[in-house]
C-alpha cells in the first residue's frame, strides 16, 4: 500500500502540471508587449561617408514616458523594427562607430569581447546633443550628419 506522502506529491504534481497545461493554452489575445511601438530606420554619415558600422539608441529625454530601442548601423543605415522600436515621442538620439557586441564564428566563446575604439565625438554618444521626435506613425527618413568638430 503506497504512503500518504508518494500520494499527496502525486497529486500536487498533477495539479502543478495541469495548471501548466491550461495556462499554455491561454486564448488570451493580449499581446506581451501592449506598447505602441513603431519603427524606425534612417541614414547615418561621419565626415561626409557613410558610418560603416556602429549602433544607433533611442532614449526618452527626461520626463517623458518612452522606452529605449537600439539597432545596429551598417554601411551608413539603420533599421529598427516595430517590435523593437521606440514608442513615438521624443528621445535622446546616441550614436557609436562601435559594432554590437559578438564574436565571430571561428572564435571560441567566453572572456571578454575585444572593442573597438571610438570614432565618433562624445557628442554624439556619451554626451549627445542629437534628439528626435518619433511620431505616431513611425520615421524611414531619419538623417543624421556627423563630423568631427
Amino acid at each position: 500500500m503506497p504512503s500518504s506522502r508518494v500520494i499527496g506529491r502525486s497529486a500536487f504534481a498533477s495539479l502543478v502540471l495541469s495548471a501548466l497545461t491550461l495556462v499554455g493554452c491561454s486564448s488570451d489575445p493580449t499581446p506581451v508587449d501592449p506598447l505602441p511601438r513603431v519603427p524606425v530606420s534612417g541614414s547615418v554619415t561621419f565626415e561626409g561617408a557613410p558610418l560603416a558600422e556602429g549602433m544607433i539608441q533611442f532614449d526618452p529625454v527626461a520626463g517623458s514616458q518612452g522606452t529605449s530601442a537600439s539597432g545596429a548601423v551598417t554601411a551608413g543605415a539603420f533599421a529598427i523594427e516595430k517590435a523593437l522600436g521606440p514608442v513615438p515621442g521624443k528621445y535622446q538620439v546616441s550614436i557609436s562607430s562601435r559594432p554590437p557586441a559578438g564574436i565571430a564564428a571561428s572564435e571560441t566563446p567566453g572572456g571578454t569581447p575585444k572593442s573597438k575604439p571610438e570614432t565618433i565625438p562624445a557628442k554624439y554618444n556619451t554626451s549627445t546633443t542629437l534628439e528626435a521626435d518619433i511620431p505616431a506613425g513611425g520615421s524611414s527618413s531619419l538623417a543624421y550628419v556627423l563630423k568631427k568638430s
